[in-house]
């Protein structure tokens, strides 16, 4: 990731970004309702509000991002609400090996994947066929862009493919706040 691309992010965090609502996403919600708590990896967490909702149910969770703003926000969060929550600054891309030689049950990734390169989606998702336990799920939120080489954005079709041991459980389609096409996945292994 480029320090520039950090830093504009960081600079996101200086007021709330349009990513940021507060608001625990249904499908997680429904996740959590309706599966044992368990050991969670939340990629790109932001400032931690679906991290926390998992902490708040039982799950030992870490969760990742690379913009120190929202790490230093979550830390004071899960603080503030008295919950253990392990946030690390880091690339998803390029986790610490205190995180690869985990295995969850839940890798939760509400926007961060969409927002990859070609190739840094080629290692997430080697990291990811290790990082999803035996009967894990791999919950994913992303928008989906028309065309065949998105600079942003995932193709429709390619969000099925994704992973050696994964399968598709659901999606779920629908739209952004802008209007874009998005869906939510639940992948299985």
């Amino acid at each position: 990731m480029n320090r520039f691309r950090r830093l504009s992010f960081d600079m996101w965090y200086l007021h709330r970004p349009p990513w940021e609502s507060g608001i625990v996403p249904p499908e997680v919600a429904e996740y959590i309702a309706t599966h044992p708590p368990g050991f969670a990896l939340d990629l790109g967490c932001g400032s931690g509000t679906s991290s926390l909702a998992l902490a708040q149910a039982g799950w030992t969770v870490c969760g990742v991002d690379f913009a120190a703003r929202a790490i230093r926000m979550a830390r004071q969060k899960a603080r503030l609400s008295r919950l253990k929550v392990d946030f690390y600054r880091c690339d998803v891309v390029h986790l610490p090996s205190s995180i690869l030689l985990t295995s969850f049950d839940l890798v939760l990734d509400i926007g961060c994947f969409h927002g990859l390169r070609p190739l840094e989606r080629d290692t997430y998702l080697d990291g990811l066929d290790r990082l999803v336990a035996p009967g894990g799920c791999w919950l994913l939120y992303g928008f989906y862009l028309s065309g065949e080489t998105p600079l942003h954005g995932s193709t429709g079709g390619e969000q099925c493919d994704h992973g050696k041991r994964l399968t598709l459980a659901w999606r779920r389609n629908g739209m952004d706040k802008k209007g874009r096409p998005s869906a939510w996945f639940c992948y299985r292994v």
